[in-house]
């Protein structure tokens, strides 16, 4: 108990030092706990984790398998360039609705785009759908 105790003092000085307030972040995340879907998002400090190794790649096409109420999403579509797009992949339709009002709520409905079913399936149609290749 006492190691946990030690890490969460650690993420707690991350995310005081390295995060600032995000009122986008924070409605989605109680949009998705509104929405009943599973506290499971990535935690903040994370989500930023995300979007600065999406940077230092450079990506312009993201694919992100899991979408859950888009929380991640977010973070890694704001670190695309202008014409960069995302694609996330989710099996569960009440996540799509959610995570799509989400992802208008940031304004990045025009940089992503969810796709609704078993990745397993929709992986083998993204192709064909003009997606890809992706760097990230």
């Amino acid at each position: 108990m006492k190691e946990q105790n030690k890490w969460s003092k650690v993420d707690a000085y991350f995310n005081d030092k390295l995060l600032a307030a995000d009122p986008v972040l924070d409605a989605v995340l109680g949009a998705n706990e509104g929405a009943g879907l599973p506290a499971i998002d990535v935690a903040p400090n994370q989500g930023k984790l995300l979007y600065l190794l999406a940077k230092m790649k450079g990506a312009v096409n993201i694919l992100e398998i899991g979408t859950l109420g888009g929380y991640s999403t977010i973070w890694l579509a704001r670190a695309l360039p202008e014409a960069g797009r995302l694609v996330s992949l989710e099996f569960e339709h009440e996540h799509v609705v959610v995570a799509e009002d989400n992802l208008r709520m940031a304004g990045l409905a025009d940089k992503t785009e969810v796709i609704e079913g078993p990745a397993l399936e929709t992986l083998a149609t993204l192709e064909a759908r003009g997606h890809g290749p992706f760097d990230f």
